[in-house]
């Protein structure tokens, strides 16, 4: 056990006022070919969504005010993703759906998975391509007549493989015995 009394000055952790914490745990990203210090920010799913509000805002603000010296002026798929992940765990006052077409809904849960799973197997999609792809095949699966092929032909022309394709189209349609974003059990 380390001792309580050394000051560890690469890893910090900084407790704010209502629970969250912004931490400095050694952990690294790869941007870029390059490695890059990271930072840790654990938030309730309330303030997740109020931080993706105010990105999403940024980048609409930023296209106006460009400054080329600004290395990041779009965060739409940080923002998204935030804001995906809090409606997975119940704050969201968004529908499941953007344009919910017919009676089917494919769950925040199951399209933030999906998400994950073009993230480890789609390294030539950007994060706002995995987004959208995302984003349209649940719109796809929501259409009652012939939907679904329109949902699977969408992934199949965006990802390599086949097996992936599979993977993505059973991740958006297959229910999760877990809570679902309702907070309700899914069926199987």
């Amino acid at each position: 056990m380390p001792d309580p009394r050394q000051f560890d000055p690469d890893r910090l952790r900084v407790v704010l006022d209502h629970g969250e914490a912004v931490e400095l745990d050694g952990g690294t990203l790869i941007l870029e070919g390059q490695e890059s210090p990271s930072v840790v920010l654990r938030l309730a799913p309330w303030r997740v969504r109020s931080v993706a509000r105010v990105l999403h805002e940024w980048s609409s603000v930023s296209r106006i005010l460009h400054h080329p010296t600004r290395p990041h002026l779009n965060e739409l798929d940080l923002s998204r993703t935030l804001e995906l992940a809090a409606a997975v765990l119940g704050a969201s006052d968004e529908p499941n759906a953007r344009s919910l077409r017919g009676s089917r809904v494919i769950p925040n849960r199951q399209r933030l998975a999906a998400v994950a799973v073009l993230g480890e197997r789609e390294a030539h999609l950007t994060a706002v391509q995995r987004l959208a792809l995302v984003d349209a095949a649940a719109w796809w699966l929501s259409e009652p007549n012939g939907g679904e092929e329109f949902a699977y032909a969408l992934l199949a022309a965006s990802c390599a493989t086949e097996v992936t394709t599979e993977h993505v189209y059973l991740t958006l349609i297959t229910s999760s015995h877990e809570p679902n974003d309702d907070g309700e059990a899914a069926s199987p």
